[in-house]
């Protein structure tokens, strides 16, 4: 296993993991976000905005940040939930410190003067294994309390398929499960597949309108097929929890170029100097197969034999 600094094209200064299975890298001058992650001899998952088609800039945004910029990049990023415009687009265009102790890099970017936030990103990389552990720390540094969750995004390239598990939890004449959709999502629109124990999403390039969609994932894991690999990540849920969104701690979204499949943290209110802490642990499989993403039964024989 190796960690080393390379310079990546568009997005500049990356630190590099790499095992005898997979690869990863993790911006270091911006950011963080882990742009790409792939088995060995495969194609990066992440979706890499080197066109910069999703920027923030003026109106509240510079009202707050002046004439910096905030671009998606890509990749893996850390968020903070629920979404306000312009605190959630914090520009993080500056150097990222790090620190390697053994298989973990801890990442630390500046602080968020403007939003009194303090981020971390801490990955454990396996040894061995086409795994890794993402643990994504909010820490207030204001002198106020403040209601938040750790929103954990990951933006996959084009012509991805998400897979979402749906609630099985017998509840007799109580509801089992929520779904919460945003106001230009179209429940009947093809790429979304609601199924009775799965829903599905697929990224198609092009496509004229956005789609979102939350609910409330007691599975705690969500995946996402494309490029021959499967990429599954696992987080926890805790039942009877606070979470943002009218309860969700899955969302996903997808538009013209990409794709974005979320976890999130409980919403908790913390006092100056604590801090929140979300956990997500990843794997990619190498997977050649495929299955009819609007068929519960062939969905299920999928996750069967992949996920488990």
């Amino acid at each position: 296993m190796e960690f080393k600094e390379i310079d990546y094209d568009y997005f500049g200064k990356c630190l590099e993991l790499k095992n005898n299975k997979c690869s990863m890298l993790i911006m270091i001058e911006k950011g963080p976000r882990i742009i790409s992650f792939k088995l060995l001899g495969k194609e990066n998952i992440m979706c890499e905005d080197k066109s910069e088609q999703t920027v923030m800039t003026g109106g509240k945004f510079a009202q707050m940040f002046g004439d910096d910029k905030w671009f998606i990049y890509g990749g893996h990023r850390l968020w903070v939930s629920p979404e306000h415009d312009p605190k959630s687009y914090y520009p993080d265009n500056k150097n990222v410190s790090y620190v390697i102790e053994g298989n973990t890099v801890t990442l630390t970017p500046p602080p968020q003067v403007e939003t009194d936030m303090q981020f971390s990103m801490i990955i454990e990389f396996s040894e061995a294994d086409a795994k890794a552990s993402v643990t994504h720390r909010i820490q207030n540094i204001g002198k106020s309390d403040m209601t938040i969750s750790p929103w954990a995004m990951t933006v996959v390239d084009k012509n991805a398929v998400s897979i979402m598990p749906q609630s099985e939890k017998q509840t007799g004449l109580l509801s089992n499960r929520n779904f919460t959709v945003w106001p230009y999502t179209d429940l009947t629109d093809n790429r979304l597949y609601i199924g009775n124990k799965y829903l599905t999403l697929c990224q198609v390039p092009g496509a004229e309108t956005n789609i979102k969609i939350g609910f409330n994932d007691d599975k705690g894991w969500l995946a996402s097929l494309n490029k021959g690999q499967l990429f599954i990540k696992r987080f926890p849920f805790f039942e009877g929890a606070d979470y943002p969104d009218n309860n969700c701690n899955c969302e996903v979204f997808t538009n013209f170029f990409m794709m974005e499949i979320e976890s999130l943290g409980e919403l908790k209110t913390i006092k100056p100097s604590e801090t929140v802490t979300h956990v997500e642990n990843w794997e990619l499989v190498s997977c050649d197969d495929t299955f009819d993403r609007r068929d519960d039964k062939s969905i299920d024989k999928f996750v069967k034999k992949y996920i488990g």
